[in-house]
């Protein structure tokens, strides 16, 4: 038996809820059941919030953030105490990351599993299914899609977002495109994930989060605001893949407002150096099947 422990939090129930359910699709009826915060002796746990118990963890989010290295009182929590066995990641970066890693020194390559990420199973889907219908308006349409910035303290925070420093240039960009904004769950009300705003961007402005990943693989035109992020990007989460699209210069980055205008303006494709390494961290083989890969993967270690 296969058992999802749950999480309460209100920031992420939504997210939760909408991967799970795309896992779930593929799995047969009466082989998993679901439980709150509580771990299920004799089945196969599985979770996505690294303070929970189970044998299988799956971040919530598809951006590495250095989150299977998290600490709570010198202790990693993909550690004995969280009964964890194996690690479900994007793809081959991070089972290369963590398979190497001195501080995680029970994970390798056989525990360490490639799945992709589900949400792009639906969003890729809908993605299509939008293209035929889009409507020409003559403007490109920007979306603004910033992490959270939760604890953040300043320059010296180690969440790096946008937000709020970004918004007071969404005016200037509004004289030239249509514009709008997708915050992250924690700082809005509305905690439904972001996939329509998504679906309709052209340009996407984001800084370390899931959505980086999502907007490559939707092929969107993203660009990060490096005025306003890489120093603080350079100085934390270091070694993690957002880390290293700032640090090794992968993807759109822009100077100032005027160059990303510049920028947006062009709307260049994604060059291969940057193709490469997305799909380095996301694998490419799950794109759009993620969800099956998973519910296999777990029917698998189940037995």
């Amino acid at each position: 038996m296969i058992n999802f422990n749950l999480t309460t939090s209100k920031n992420y129930l939504g997210v939760q809820s909408q991967l799970n359910t795309l896992i779930q699709k593929h799995l047969p009826a009466g082989s998993y059941t679901e439980t709150t915060l509580e771990y299920v002796e004799g089945a196969l746990n599985f979770t996505m919030f690294v303070m929970q118990q189970a044998d299988v963890l799956m971040s919530h989010g598809a951006a590495d953030k250095n989150y299977h290295w998290k600490k709570y009182a010198n202790k990693s929590f993909v550690n004995e105490q969280t009964r964890r066995k194996h690690l479900f990641v994007p793809g081959n970066l991070l089972v290369d990351r963590i398979s190497q890693s001195r501080k995680l020194p029970s994970f390798n390559r056989t525990n360490v599993h490639s799945v992709g990420w589900p949400r792009l199973d639906a969003l890729i889907a809908l993605q299509n299914e939008y293209d035929k219908v889009k409507p020409a308006t003559g403007k490109k349409n920007v979306l603004w899609a910033p992490t959270h910035d939760y604890n953040r303290k300043g320059a010296n925070a180690d969440v790096i977002s946008s937000y709020p420093d970004f918004e007071p240039y969404m005016e200037q960009l509004a004289v030239h495109y249509d514009v709008n904004v997708s915050l992250h769950p924690r700082n809005r009300k509305d905690k439904k994930p972001t996939y329509q705003q998504l679906l309709e961007a052209d340009v996407v402005i984001s800084d370390l989060g899931t959505m980086v990943w999502e907007a490559w693989a939707l092929g969107k035109t993203l660009i990060f605001p490096d005025w306003i992020i890489k120093e603080r990007m350079l100085k934390h989460k270091k070694n993690s893949a957002e880390w290293r699209i700032f640090a090794e210069d992968y993807g759109l980055h822009a100077s100032s407002i005027e160059h990303m205008k510049d920028v947006i303006a062009e709307s260049p494709a994604m060059d291969t150096r940057t193709k490469e390494f997305f799909e380095y961290y996301l694998d490419p083989k799950y794109l759009g099947c993620s969800g099956k890969r998973i519910a296999d993967l777990l029917l698998a270690l189940d037995k």
